[in-house]
């Protein structure tokens, strides 16, 4: 077996075992990647190949499930550098999605990191408890729990004592994006649960995810999410894996290399 072969049956086998944690109703929301703009060959060679481990992955499930499983795909596209790329957005997908079944530019939901980190902005002036769960240290707030490790930034305070969002806070911002989208999907609110499993191509990326979901579960309370957060970086047969049951505060880690020649 070949180490994409392999990641796919764990990936799979992963998802399946939180899966069987939970209860109906529930839908998976797979973060297929950062896409970074300006374009960078390495980032969108690997955004390819990813979103191709993602539809046979997409693959898998339904046949597991049949017509009873629910998943949302989803990108995020890194335009707070670079804007200008966005008009090409359609040809880019195109190129990344094509002759895919399961992932494709009908199902796919895009986000854009500047409008998430406006709306992390307006979530910091209306919603205190969202204020409230940050400590201020060193002119940067972090996620105040005792049982998190407080070694990771999720904004900045700017000289008006104002928190000026940065990765963490702009997760969060796309999770309570993506939790509208499931509620809509599944027209109803209230019960439902999302298993949401992240894939990430850098380290720093895959640690800003997990602060993300450590804050948006600190504060909101619209969806139960079980989170599954993947990182596999380019060229590289090594995967880690961090999870935690819903109404858990740590993290579980795993992590497995490709073990053949």
């Amino acid at each position: 077996m070949d180490y994409d072969s392999e990641k796919l049956d764990r990936v799979f086998e992963i998802i399946l075992s939180m899966r069987s944690l939970i209860n109906e109703p529930k839908i998976i929301v797979l973060e297929t990647g950062h896409l970074k703009l300006p374009i960078c060959k390495e980032n969108f060679q690997w955004a390819k190949e990813n979103i191709e481990f993602c539809e046979k992955l997409c693959k898998k499930l339904v046949k597991e499930d049949k017509k009873k499983i629910k998943i949302m795909p989803t990108l995020l596209l890194n335009n707070l550098e670079c804007d200008k790329q966005m008009k090409n957005v359609d040809k880019i997908l195109h190129t990344l999605l094509k002759n895919n079944k399961f992932i494709t530019t009908s199902s796919i939901k895009l986000f854009r990191e500047n409008n998430l980190k406006n709306g992390a902005y307006n979530a910091l002036k209306k919603n205190p408890k969202l204020i409230d769960c940050f400590i201020k240290t060193d002119n940067k707030v972090y996620l105040k729990d005792e049982e998190y490790e407080h070694d990771l930034a999720a904004g900045f305070v700017n000289e008006q004592g104002e928190i000026v969002p940065r990765c963490g806070l702009i997760l969060t911002s796309f999770l309570d994006k993506v939790t509208n989208l499931c509620i809509q999907r599944l027209h109803q609110s209230g019960d439902i649960h999302m298993i949401f499993v992240s894939f990430n191509q850098e380290y720093f990326e895959y640690e800003r995810v997990k602060l993300g979901v450590d804050i948006y579960s600190s504060t909101h309370d619209k969806i139960k999410i079980t989170p599954i957060i993947i990182y596999s970086g380019y060229k590289q047969k090594r995967c880690l894996v961090s999870l935690k049951k819903e109404g858990t505060k740590k993290w579980q880690n795993t992590e497995f290399y490709y073990a053949g020649k």
